[in-house]
């Protein structure tokens, strides 16, 4: 194999780990474009930043935004998955010149790539969250995977939660589930009885985000009390915390008498509860 064979080989296999991901919709992987990164500076007890320098004061900015939140955003998650500290700390925020999304090779990975042309800066601490609350479901367990329907839908609606009203649209996923049929599939398919092992799918991801969306705000179950009673289905999650099998029943009857089928939802956020 000649050396541009290699290098070519190389490529090839960074993209292949890099399965964890917050993808623009539309999309099925993120591409972060390469560059001799830059380390950032500043840095807290619990990360560190580097910054692609070809995006100049822009980037540096981003990295000093990110750092006046982590901290305080690392404990709110950490408080959420039971007092529990990630092992390969700290984490490495990678700020990259990408515009499809977030990053990271596996669920406990710490360094986590975010693009910052993804959005407004403050969906770059968004996107950290998404990333971070990734890694503490890895290192938590509980039925929680992250390149899995239920752990993606957990790492966007803690993100959403945390840091609301930032998300473009092209990254809102209940209305995929609610007014789209997947190709030669079942338009509002149950994705809370059965989990889908991918992290790219708009149509398992938004029933996952709309289904946790409702255990939080409609059933008023806390975050914390809802990532305890994890399982590898959002149904087994819901029936920890019930007692009860008819979880996807009852969320679904309540979703199609505020969102009537074949009527196009209108909705254009990850959360429309309470209803």
């Amino acid at each position: 194999m000649n050396k541009a064979r290699k290098t070519n080989a190389k490529r090839v296999t960074s993209a292949a780990k890099r399965t964890h991901i917050f993808v623009r919709r539309g999309k099925k992987d993120v591409r972060h474009p390469r560059a001799k990164l830059q380390p950032h500076p500043k840095q807290t007890a619990h990360f560190k930043v580097s910054v692609d320098p070809g995006l100049g004061q822009a980037g540096s900015a981003i990295a000093d935004e990110l750092l006046k939140t982590c901290e305080q955003d690392y404990a709110t998650l950490q408080g959420y998955f039971g007092g529990i500290t990630p092992k390969l700390l700290p984490f490495h925020l990678i700020v990259t010149a990408g515009s499809d999304g977030a990053s990271h090779a596996t669920c406990r990975a710490t360094a986590l790539s975010i693009g910052a042309k993804s959005g407004p800066v403050p969906f770059m601490r968004s996107l950290v969250i998404a990333e971070e609350d990734e890694v503490f479901e890895g290192n938590f367990g509980h039925g929680w995977n992250c390149g899995f329907s239920n752990g993606e839908g957990l790492s966007r609606v803690l993100a959403n939660d945390m840091v609301p009203g930032v998300e473009p649209q092209d990254f809102v996923s209940p209305p995929v589930w609610l007014d789209d049929k997947p190709k030669g599939g079942i338009r509002r398919d149950d994705w809370i009885n059965k989990t889908e092992k991918t992290d790219t799918n708009y149509f398992s991801i938004g029933c996952s985000v709309l289904f946790l969306n409702w255990l939080r705000f409609q059933l008023n179950f806390t975050w914390t009390q809802i990532i305890a009673a994890g399982a590898p289905t959002l149904a087994g999650t819901y029936k920890n915390l019930t007692g009860n099998n008819d979880g996807f029943v009852v969320f679904k009857a309540l979703i199609d008498q505020k969102f009537p089928p074949g009527q196009p939802s209108g909705l254009t956020t990850d959360n429309p509860f309470p209803i």
